[in-house]
C-alpha cells in the first residue's frame, strides 16, 4: 500500500485474452497464455493497493475494455512490433489509448518506425516492454540502440524478469549522455526522439499473466485525483518503477498456475475426473509457492516431478498425460 502522497498502477498485466503464450511449454500442451478473468485482476490490483487499473493484453484490448466501466481503468495493450531491415521483434505497451488508436496501431505495428512515428504523432504514452529480453532471439546491440534513439520511456522493473535485467537497464539507460545519443543518431541515421533524448523514464509491471502476481510490480506517479490526471503524469514522465522483479522461480510458478488452469479447463470439465497431470500440476504449484530451501527449488521439483513419472500411476496415465508429464521432468534437467 502506498501513502497519499502517490498513485500507482500496474502497467502490464495480462488477462485471458492474451491467447498465444509465448512459453514453449504452454505451447506445447495448446494452452492459452493466461485464464486470468478481467474483473479477478482488477480485484486483486485494488487489493494490492494500485489507485488505477490496466490490462494490456498482446495485441488486444478486450481485456480492458471488459473493466473499462469500473472507476480508475484505462486502455492499454501490450504490442507486437518488428524491425523491418531483419525482423527483430519487440513489445511496446502502449497507454490510454482510445479505441481509433488502437485500431490505426494494430495497421502500423509490422513496422517500428511507422509505429513510432504513429505514436509520436499522437503523443501516445509508449514504454519499451522488457527491452534487453530477446523475444525472438535476435535482439542485438544496433537494435538496443535504435530504441534508445527512438524512445523515451523503458519498462525498467518486470515482475517476472530477473533482477540483474532490471540493474544492467538501470546501468545503461540511466547514465546516457548527449555524445553518446549523437554517435548513436550518427552510426544508425535516426533523428533522436525528444528534446533531452539522453534522458529516459521508466516504468514497471507485474507482466503477470496468472492472476497471481498483479500489483507486485507497478509505477508511481504523484498523487492523481483520477485517471486523467494519472495519464497527465506519466506523459511528462513524472513517474518510476516500483515493487520486485521476479526470475525463473515466480516464471514458473506463473506457467505451472496456467497449465493447471489449462487441465481443469480441458481435462476435468471434459471427463469430470482427477488425472496423473492434475496430480502435477497441484504439486508443483504447492512446491513452488514455497520459500527456496538450501536443496533448491529447482532440484525439489525435478525430485517430484521424477518421483511421479516414475510411481504406479504412471502406468494407468494416457499417452497424452505421459509425454506431457515426461516433458515436465525433462524442464526440470
Amino acid at each position: 500500500m502506498h501513502d497519499t502522497s502517490s498513485s500507482s498502477a500496474d502497467l502490464h498485466v495480462h488477462s485471458k485474452y492474451s491467447d498465444r503464450p509465448s512459453e514453449w511449454f504452454l505451447r506445447r500442451i495448446g494452452s492459452p497464455e493466461s485464464y486470468a478473468d478481467p474483473l479477478e485482476i482488477y480485484r486483486r490490483a485494488q487489493e494490492r493497493g494500485m489507485d488505477f487499473v490496466t490490462i494490456s493484453d498482446h495485441n488486444c484490448i478486450r481485456g480492458a475494455l471488459d473493466i473499462a466501466h469500473l472507476k480508475g481503468t484505462f486502455l492499454s495493450s501490450e504490442i507486437t512490433t518488428y524491425f523491418p531491415e531483419d525482423g527483430c521483434k519487440l513489445h511496446v505497451l502502449v497507454l490510454g489509448i482510445n479505441e481509433a488508436q488502437f485500431r490505426t496501431i494494430l495497421e502500423l505495428r509490422a513496422n517500428v518506425y511507422d509505429l513510432h512515428g504513429y505514436l509520436t504523432e499522437e503523443d501516445v504514452i509508449a514504454s519499451v516492454a522488457h527491452p534487453l529480453y530477446r523475444v525472438n532471439g535476435r535482439m542485438t546491440i544496433d537494435h538496443v540502440e535504435k530504441l534508445l534513439l527512438m524512445f523515451d520511456r523503458f519498462e525498467e522493473i518486470n515482475g517476472v524478469r530477473d533482477r540483474h535485467a532490471a540493474e544492467l537497464i538501470r546501468a545503461i539507460f540511466r547514465n546516457l549522455t548527449p555524445e553518446l545519443i549523437a554517435k548513436m543518431a550518427d552510426r544508425h541515421g535516426i533523428e533522436p526522439t525528444g528534446p533531452e533524448p539522453w534522458k529516459k523514464c521508466f516504468t514497471g509491471g507485474s507482466d503477470d499473466h496468472s492472476g497471481v502476481h498483479v500489483g507486485t510490480a507497478y509505477t508511481v506517479t504523484p498523487y492523481a485525483k483520477d485517471v486523467t490526471e494519472f495519464l497527465a503524469h506519466l506523459r511528462r514522465g513524472d513517474h518510476e518503477g516500483a515493487g520486485t522483479c521476479g526470475g525463473s522461480v515466480m516464471m514458473g510458478h506463473s506457467v505451472y498456475h496456467i497449465a493447471y488452469s489449462y487441465y481443469k479447463d480441458r481435462f476435468v470439465r471434459t471427463n469430470g475426473k482427477a488425472t496423473i497431470l492434475g496430480e502435477l500440476f497441484k504439486k508443483l504449484l504447492e512446491q513452488s509457492s514455497e520459500p527456496p530451501k538450501r536443496a533448491g527449488l529447482g532440484k525439489r521439483l525435478r525430485g517430484l516431478a521424477t518421483g511421479i513419472v516414475s510411481g504406479r500411476r504412471m502406468q494407468m496415465a494416457t499417452g497424452l498425460e505421459r509425454t506431457l508429464v515426461k516433458d515436465i521432468t525433462e524442464l526440470f534437467s
